[in-house]
Parts: C-alpha cells; structure tokens; sequence
C-alpha cells in the first residue's frame, strides 16, 4: 500500500466492546482536531468521570509535546510553551490558556493538618 493510499483510510473513532452480560462497552478515545498542522492535538474526557478534560499535544513527528487541562494547567508533569496556532486553537475551544502561551504545573508540598477540597 502506497502513502497515499494509507493516507485515504477512514479513522474508527468508535469501538463497541462485548461486555458482561452480554452488554456491549464504548470504547471512546479522544477527538482529533488541528493545531499548527492536522490532527497535532488529541482531546480527551476524564477517565471515569475523575479529573477534566485535557488535551494531548503532539509535534510533528508524533512525540508528546505536553499536556493541558481545560483549566489551562498541565497534566502529566507538563511545563511547555504552546506554538500559537496550538494555543489559539484551545482557546477556541474553551480552555484557559494564558496570554503567554505557557503551561505549568505545581506541586503543592504536603500541608500536616490540611485538607485539601476540590469539587
């Protein structure tokens, strides 16, 4: 098969899975959309309704650039300072992307005696 042949394929972006009792489970692995070329950035829900909607941003050649939340935070360890067309594109989407285009994460040392409530 040629590039352009391979290329041409449809994408599954739904999968039904044989479950117990004969029910069948949803598969659903996140949306695709265009960032600073086509389908460099992959949207996804929470897994199990914890955590929120983040988005994985891929470089050209397929590696993870980084991680961001719909709150404008990074996930996964992420610190990175998004292209503008990458930001732009987030943004368009509701994700709280700061003007500067960078992402960070911080970890809170532990507090004795706190808690911590997030809801």
């Amino acid at each position: 098969m040629r590039f352009k042949e391979f290329n041409d394929l449809e994408v599954i972006d739904l999968i039904m899975l044989p479950g117990e009792n004969k029910e069948c489970e949803v598969l659903r692995e996140g949306k695709w959309v265009r960032g600073r070329f086509d389908r460099n950035i992959r949207i996804d829900q929470p897994t199990h309704g914890v955590g929120q909607t983040h988005a994985h941003i891929y470089g050209r050649k397929g590696d993870v650039i980084g991680v961001v939340n719909f709150d404008g935070t990074g996930s996964h360890g992420t610190q990175v300072r998004l292209h503008k067309q990458d930001a732009d594109e987030l943004r368009g989407r509701g994700f709280k992307i700061n003007s500067d285009n960078i992402v960070e994460w911080l970890e809170l040392a532990e507090q004795p005696g706190q808690l911590l409530l997030l809801g």
